[in-house]
């Protein structure tokens, strides 16, 4: 694997880097003079409905301490249309709506969503810059469920939520450094409480959502440690998902989805959806930190899931992409793990899937990531097959797919 990194270094060198008797422009320089600063924060609360002047009201009072964001009042209802073919195209078309009403309030988040028919719980959802952001494409259709009154624990999670999508657009290193540790020790004061199983009768799903959801931002911004105690949190859930009572441990886990096998995939909620792309993320983070095989073979059987369910779903391009990607990278770590090439073959046709599927011009993170994945299971292959595959004949194909990537992210307005 240090073979790896060090080409992937030489890579970036050669791509970004300074070579010898010419000067080459730092890429991220044009960029950051474009997104100069941090962004101000502020979170918009629509309408929910009837009671939603109440809710709004509620809803703000709970955030009126939290100093990181401003609050204001959104005058619009945004709902689901029940009429769409696909349940998933629904909410993300409703996500799109929220968004466009966040921007037009110059807001970097929106919170919106309905009482529940017996008022006793709110479903929330939340509209952000994450909406636009390819790899992400599987959250936009995450609900989180809370009982109400509205007490501490809505109040934790949602600022937990909201300071997880602050660590997301932040440019400058020194913040989100001040934000993530922020992050951290939130999830400090909060962790016993999701390790409580009794918490989802108690508060709801949305509670143990919106921990995960920070475990996710902090992980992609580095901190990976944690995704096991997220994972784990959300595993009732999962479980639930599949029609289990009750999942037991990890490997019981495991062996009932595989039993489950890809039944009823098409009827899944788009809220289950999104449950199973956060925790197949969790999973796929913590197979970099961990040497337990169940952890590798549990993510690629949730990812297998979720790919069947978008294979052959109309308008699911990326979807079917970002599925295709992660499904690759939890075969090429499980191959790893097992040292087996016909795995690792499997995890580099599913890559190049999703690397076929996605325009760079249209999707370079994604796009990017993709490229980054396939050569790094085209080297694991290589090491697995015994092929002699030298780690030098994979720079070639990292500096096109990087060069091209590069190009249409930095020079998107």
């Amino acid at each position: 694997m240090a073979g790896f990194w060090s080409t992937l270094g030489l890579v970036f060198k050669a791509v970004f880097g300074v070579v010898p008797g010419e000067t080459v422009p730092n890429p991220l320089a044009s960029y950051s003079h474009r997104h100069s600063g941090d962004p101000q924060f502020v979170c918009g609360i629509a309408d929910f409905g009837t009671a939603g002047q109440d809710i709004q009201a509620a809803i703000k009072d709970c955030l009126s301490d939290f100093t990181a964001f401003s609050c204001v009042t959104v005058s619009q209802h945004l709902s689901i249309s029940a009429d769409a073919v696909d349940p998933f195209h629904a909410v993300r078309d409703a996500q799109n709506w929220a968004w466009n009403a966040a921007l037009r309030q110059n807001c970097t988040a929106l919170l919106w969503g309905v009482a529940a028919p017996d008022q006793n719980g709110i479903n929330v959802w939340l509209a952000n810059r994450q909406n636009t952001f390819a790899p992400h494409e599987l959250f936009l259709s995450q609900k989180y469920s809370f009982k109400l009154p509205l007490a501490e624990d809505f109040t934790q999670a949602i600022q937990l939520l909201l300071r997880a999508t602050s660590l997301r657009q932040v440019d400058d290193p020194a913040r989100r450094m001040v934000i993530s540790t922020e992050l951290c020790k939130s999830l400090e004061q909060q962790q016993d409480r999701v390790r409580n199983l009794d918490l989802l009768d108690e508060c709801g799903d949305g509670v143990v959502l919106c921990f995960a959801s920070a475990a996710l931002a902090l992980a992609e911004n580095g901190d990976r440690s944690w995704c096991q105690l997220a994972s784990e949190a959300l595993e009732p859930l999962v479980a639930q998902c599949f029609g289990f009572d009750d999942c037991g441990d990890r490997d019981r886990l495991a062996m009932m989805i595989s039993v489950a096998g890809q039944s009823g995939v098409d009827q899944l909620q788009p809220e289950d959806i999104a449950l199973l792309a956060l925790y197949g993320h969790l999973l796929n983070w913590s197979v970099l930190g961990s040497s337990a095989t169940r952890v590798s073979k549990l993510a690629v059987e949730i990812w297998r899931i979720l790919h069947r369910r978008f294979e052959f779903a109309a308008g699911a391009s990326v979807a079917q992409a970002v599925c295709s990607m992660r499904l690759g990278e939890a075969s090429g770590a499980q191959a790893r793990e097992t040292r087996d090439p016909d795995l690792a073959a499997e995890a580099i046709n599913y890559l190049r899937r999703a690397l076929g599927a996605t325009d760079a011009k249209t999707y370079p993170v994604l796009y990017g990531l993709t490229a980054y994945h396939l050569g790094d299971v085209l080297i694991a292959h290589g090491e697995l097959a015994k092929t002699g595959i030298l780690y030098e004949s994979i720079i070639p194909f990292f500096q096109a797919t990087c060069m091209k990537a590069s190009f249409h992210f930095f020079k998107r307005p």
